[in-house]
This record gives C-alpha cells, sequence and structure tokens, in this order.
C-alpha cells in the first residue's frame, strides 16, 4: 500500500532532520530549523520523536547563559557496512550508527584471480567484519567496479578482472546478510564520502577522479550526486586518447594495472638495465610502487615512463575541468601520488591545458579519506538510503530504499 502524500511529507521533512545532523556531526535545535528552513516548532516535534525512538541523543550544556544543548547521532543505535573492491584488493568498514569507523580490513588479490575467487573472497571479508559488530547490522553497501547496474545489483562488465560479466554481486551478499543490500558505483561511493566528510565538504560542484586499478570520475552538481542515465555515467576510463601507438583508453594510459603491465612490455623489448632486470624477476608480482622505486633510483627509462603518465593524468584532469568548470577536482587513488614527478608534471600540464577563466577557480586537491573512501562512502550511503528524503522514494513501494526506512 502506498502512503499517503501528507504521511510521505511528514516522513521526508522529518529524515531531513536526522540526515543533516548525521551530515554535521552534530548541531543545535535552533540550526536545524534555520539551515532546512522547517518551522522551529515543527522541527523541535520531529528532533523529540527521534530522541524517544533512541537515533538522537541530545547533550545539554552545563554552561553559559543559555544553556544550549547539542544534538548528536546516537552512535550505539546500529552500524553500517561497506565494502569497495576493485582488481587488486578489497577494502571493508564497520561504521556506527554516527557514521564513525568502528572496525575496518583490507585483503590483496594475488596474481590472476578467478570470478569465483573474487566474490568469494568479498563476501567472505564482509562476513568476517560484521562479526566483529556489537550492535545491529542495518545495511551492506557493496562499491563494485567497471559497469554497474546500481538497480540490479549487478557488475555488466569489468575489463580488468577475467570473465567479470553480469556479476550478480547483491545476489551473492543476500544470501549470506539479512539486512537491506545494495551496489553502488566504487567511484561515485568515493566522491560521496568526500562530498559529505572528506575535502569536498562544503562543495556544490566538484569532480572526483579517481586512478588507482581503474580509472572513475565521480560527479557532484549543485550538490547532487549525478550517476547519468541507468547510473552509467562517469565511465572516464573510457575517454579515447590520441597516441604516437594510435587511440588507447584512458583506462590503458594511466590506470595502475595498464601502466605497470605496459611498462613491462616495454622493458622486456629493450636493452636491460640491473633496475629492468629486478622488476622482471618478480613477474606479476611487480606494482607501481617498485617502478617508481627503480626510477627514483636513477633508471631513465623508467623516469621517462612516470612523466609520460603524469601527462597523461594532466590532459585527463584539464579535460574535465574544461567539461564541468568545477570548484576543485578532487583526486583518489595511488596512482596521482605515487611519486613527486608524476605529481608534478601532472600540475603542469593541467595548468597548460585548462581554460584560463575555469583555472582561476578549479584547482587540484588530493582527497582526505584515504584508501578506504569508497569503502566508507556505501556504509555511509546505508543511512542516507535508510532514511531517504526524497517524498518519492518514499512514497515507492518497489523501492529498496523505501523498504528500509519503513
Amino acid at each position: 500500500m502506498r502512503p499517503r502524500p501528507r504521511e510521505t511529507k511528514r516522513a521526508a521533512k522529518k529524515n531531513r532532520i536526522l540526515n543533516e545532523v548525521f551530515q554535521s556531526g552534530g548541531c543545535l535545535r535552533f540550526d536545524l530549523a534555520r539551515r532546512l528552513n522547517i518551522h522551529a516548532t515543527m522541527a523541535g516535534n520531529y528532533v523529540d520523536e527521534w530522541l524517544k525512538e533512541g537515533l538522537l541523543l541530545e547533550e545539554k550544556a552545563t554552561k553559559g547563559p543559555r544553556r544550549r544543548a547539542s544534538l548528536q547521532i546516537n552512535g550505539a543505535y546500529g552500524c553500517f557496512l561497506g565494502l569497495d573492491f576493485e582488481a587488486l584488493r578489497a577494502r571493508t568498514v564497520l561504521c556506527d550508527f554516527a557514521g564513525k569507523i568502528v572496525a575496518q580490513k583490507e585483503i590483496p588479490f594475488r596474481g590472476t584471480v578467478s570470478r569465483e575467487t573474487v566474490l568469494k573472497k568479498i563476501v567472505a571479508l564482509a562476513r568476517r567484519l560484521a562479526e566483529q559488530a556489537d550492535r545491529p547490522l542495518l545495511s551492506v553497501g557493496v562499491a563494485a567496479p567497471g559497469q554497474v547496474d546500481c538497480q540490479a545489483g549487478r557488475v555488466l562488465h569489468y575489463r580488468s578482472l577475467p570473465d567479470f560479466d553480469q556479476v550478480p554481486v547483491r545476489d551473492r551478499f543476500e544470501a549470506v546478510f539479512d539486512v537491506p543490500v545494495f551496489v553502488e558505483d566504487n567511484i561515485r561511493a568515493v566522491t560521496y564520502a568526500e562530498w559529505l566528510r572528506g575535502s569536498a565538504k562544503g562543495s556544490r560542484n566538484f569532480v572526483c577522479l579517481a586512478v588507482r586499478s581503474g580509472v572513475g570520475m565521480g560527479v557532484m552538481i549543485d550538490g547532487r550526486l549525478y550517476a547519468g542515465t541507468n547510473s552509467m555515467g562517469g565511465n572516464v576510463g573510457h575517454l579515447v586518447f590520441s597516441t604516437a601507438e594510435g587511440p588507447k583508453l584512458a583506462n590503458d594510459l594511466v590506470s595502475a594495472k595498464s601502466f605497470v603491465e605496459s611498462t613491462l612490455k616495454v622493458i622486456q623489448s629493450r636493452r636491460q638495465t640491473e633496475h629492468h632486470k629486478r622488476l622482471l624477476k618478480k613477474g606479476t608480482k611487480v606494482s607501481l610502487s617498485d617502478i617508481v622505486a627503480e626510477a627514483e633510483a636513477g633508471d631513465a627509462l623508467l623516469r621517462e615512463r612516470l612523466e609520460r603518465l603524469g601527462t597523461h593524468l594532466g590532459m585527463l584532469a584539464a579535460n574535465l575541468a574544461n567539461l564541468f568548470a568545477p570548484e576543485k577536482i578532487v583526486l583518489a587513488g595511488e596512482v596521482p601520488n605515487c611519486s613527486q614527478l608524476v605529481r608534478q608534471r601532472m600540475e603542469r600540464v593541467f595548468r597548460h591545458y585548462t581554460v584560463p577563466p575555469i583555472l582561476t577557480t578549479a584547482y587540484l586537491e588530493d582527497g582526505s579519506l584515504g584508501d578506504f573512501a569508497g569503502a566508507l562512502g556505501v556504509a555511509w550511503m546505508g543511512f542516507a538510503r535508510r532514511f531517504p528524503v526524497s517524498e518519492q522514494t518514499l512514497s515507492s513501494p518497489d523501492d529498496p530504499c523505501s523498504r528500509a526506512a519503513s
């Protein structure tokens, strides 16, 4: 049965109160009404309801003439689990109801792994962390790589893992967890996290460029996370660049996985130095940091490769700046900061190719939430999904968010 319009409006306003306290990390009653443009008496009634239900806490000041009380989310009410995976690793976090990290864990994927191995590992990782929860688990969010059908909870295609097509990620997690499970694009999850509590907090328009085992992008437009038609927006790794070897995808030029593979092919075809021999000896275990270390030890070819990597990153960032005219571009993933050589070259190329009027405001800034930003993003999304502020979401009986909130 669909909720009546009046009930829907009331639920949306009530949830806005809770989300505002969650996003701000705590605030005064007086500020809530002003920020949300809700009548102070109505806001107070909603706050009292949340306090009675145990989702909010009110800490009264012991000093001062007005003795104002601060509202806080009750972290003990429950917890949210978020998991982020890619070709090289998986990371998961367990957050309390206020969004604070309770536990976190990372596992690498060694060598070539099969589709089934990845699925088993990420589900087992999530289950192990969930077992550490000392309060009710409220949702599980999975930040998935590649082309993601969020509504169906499937990865349609991920080129960095073998046979990773039409993968029913949500189904695998729902077979283990009896709480709402949702799947989100992993870079949009990073973008949401940086906007909520990271480098982009307070920004209305920004781009998050994540370069790690793959390349992805998230876009915040007027304070809203942009997903595109069928949630397919952000496939920046499929932008095509013209190179001396012919057209190439951004993924092939700047992702950590492709850069390592292409660098190994180059040094195999050249007269090998001692630096090259050390890398080749490691075989499939060579990492980006290994290449950086050998370059910094004096290998000219590897330094040239890193400079080219910085050039392509700078061109990619400039293209995004010219296209979206953002307040900033938040950088995530290990590649942009893998070495000073790469980052400095990226900055120079970015400044050279970005339109001057855009460059007066747009700039590159590192994300502040680190390697677990994607996992944090989907954990925090669990809160917003359980307490949606959209009347359309609340009025839809088929929407998983609406079911979770009821």
